[in-house]
């Protein structure tokens, strides 16, 4: 019995698709830059300096506001409130302990869920922060470029 799928990817012959030779010199497959699919080539902008690149402290107490530093300190700054975040919620188990062990109890199932919570709607505030600067410099990008 024969399988129906046996023939429905035979192997190319020479100088097909994907072979030696296609492109242009035998032997080497697919070279870029030759055949009927090029890639167009753009002309490269020689002599434009590169974005100057501040430390911390330049960056902290440049007064124009060209260059940030919220996107560098962003980690320390997710890792500081999440560490704050954890304390509230053990703070809040010892007062609701201390309350009554009744509430104790029930806030050992919500403060947990709250934290996590908390932590959840911290990253995706810092995250919309750190895109509104991405944006931001992708924009000072293209206008460089003379795109607008």
């Amino acid at each position: 019995m024969t399988n129906p799928y046996d023939n429905q990817n035979p192997q190319p012959e020479y100088g097909q698709y994907g072979q030696p030779g296609q492109y242009g010199q035998p032997g080497q497959p697919g070279q870029p830059g030759q055949g009927p699919y090029t890639q167009p080539s753009y002309p490269q902008q020689a002599n434009q300096p590169g974005p100057a690149v501040k430390g911390f402290l330049a960056r902290l107490f440049d007064l124009s506001f060209d260059h940030y530093v919220t996107t560098s300190i962003v980690k320390i700054i997710f890792v500081i409130l999440v560490v704050l975040q954890g304390i509230w919620a053990l703070l809040f188990l010892a007062f609701a302990f201390d309350l009554n062990p009744g509430f104790g109890i029930i806030s050992l199932v919500i403060a947990p869920i709250a934290w996590f919570l908390a932590v959840l709607l911290t990253r995706v505030g810092l995250e919309s922060l750190v895109v509104v600067f991405k944006i931001k410099e992708d924009l000072g990008a293209i206008r460089n470029r003379g795109g607008f």
